[in-house]
């Protein structure tokens, strides 16, 4: 107690003992990342695909009347990272995604009698955590294929692209069951194909699914390439009534004696802290606390979040 300095080490010993603690659950994490991380097969684009320039995150209606495709409510979260560079977020890729409706038909094909119909397409910009999100429906089935979502990842150089990657995602078939056996799927009788007998079928791109038949689903996927360029702007796209744009936080550099400085008080806390730890995993978006992002690149490194860890235990100065 001489000189306060043990309670000095106290508090320090207290800080090391939370970081320790949060390294645990941050290895517990990691390993999961690790495993996202692993890359993304690509898959067939198949003969549906139509470039629909439908920047909106809404893709169940169809812009020329309104209407919405009826169907059980499914909620669609992709996030792409990088897997050459330690699983870091990609932001600014654009993300497409296309699928038919409960019926088992696509629009805007002659095939299907919906020539002039864009329902169930769309795309996403990732923001800076490398994320999008849609909000669509279960989709249903057709005669050869099992249930799935087709996907399309690109970035452009102007005019230019200079990424396009095409796969499918997939249903877990006992939920997909679930969800046939209720209207309006129910009115087309059994399905012919499923993930077992799929000659498309990939278990690496198959969704984490949950929620109910009463309340709809939510369904995630980590995207993982090698290569990904730099962020670009996308071409423009053809404004549409329903379109919304995502556009990635604008990240704001702060003086490097106090990184991490999120409410600009001075110092830093633990809690702030966390929030940085929370923007590098990826379960906060940069805009929670841009001061961890020094070199104003638009994400958070882990280098940039040890500079927070010693103003947490440090001090600004």
């Amino acid at each position: 107690m001489t000189n306060g300095k043990p309670l000095e080490l106290s508090r320090r010993a207290a800080l090391l003992s939370i970081g320790a603690a949060g390294a645990v659950s941050l290895v517990s994490r990691a390993s999961r990342v690790l495993a996202a991380c692993a890359l993304t097969p690509s898959e067939t684009e198949g003969p549906y695909w139509v470039d629909e320039l439908l920047n909106r995150s809404d893709i169940r209606s169809d812009p020329s009347d309104g209407s919405i495709r009826p169907g059980l409510p499914l909620t669609l979260d992709i996030n792409v990272v990088r897997a050459d560079a330690d699983c870091a977020p990609a932001a600014g890729i654009q993300v497409d995604v296309w699928h038919c409706d409960a019926s088992g038909l696509y629009s805007d094909e002659s095939a299907n009698g919906t020539v002039g119909k864009k329902f169930l397409r769309g795309y996403q910009i990732t923001n800076a955590g490398g994320a999008v999100q849609f909000t669509t429906i279960y989709p249903g089935w057709y005669s050869g294929r099992t249930i799935h979502i087709h996907f399309r990842i690109r970035a452009f150089n102007g005019a230019s692209t200079t990424l396009n990657f095409t796969s499918q995602l997939f249903f877990d078939d006992a939920t997909s069951n679930q969800v046939l056996a209720q209207a309006p799927y129910n009115s087309r009788g059994s399905r012919d194909t499923t993930n077992s007998n799929d000659n498309i079928y990939n278990s690496a791109t198959l969704m984490t699914l949950s929620g109910d038949n009463s309340n709809g689903y939510a369904g995630t996927f980590t995207v993982a390439l090698n290569g990904l360029p730099a962020t670009t702007p996308a071409p423009a796209a053809t404004p549409t009534a329903t379109a919304t744009e995502t556009v990635p936080p604008t990240a704001a550099a702060t003086p490097a004696e106090c990184d991490g400085d999120c409410d600009g008080n001075g110092e830093v806390t633990v809690d702030e802290l966390v929030q940085g730890v929370n923007i590098v995993l990826g379960d906060a978006d940069l805009s929670a606390c841009p001061q961890f992002d020094v070199d104003g690149n638009g994400s958070v490194t882990v280098d940039e979040l040890i500079k927070g860890v010693a103003a947490v235990l440090n001090g600004c100065g």
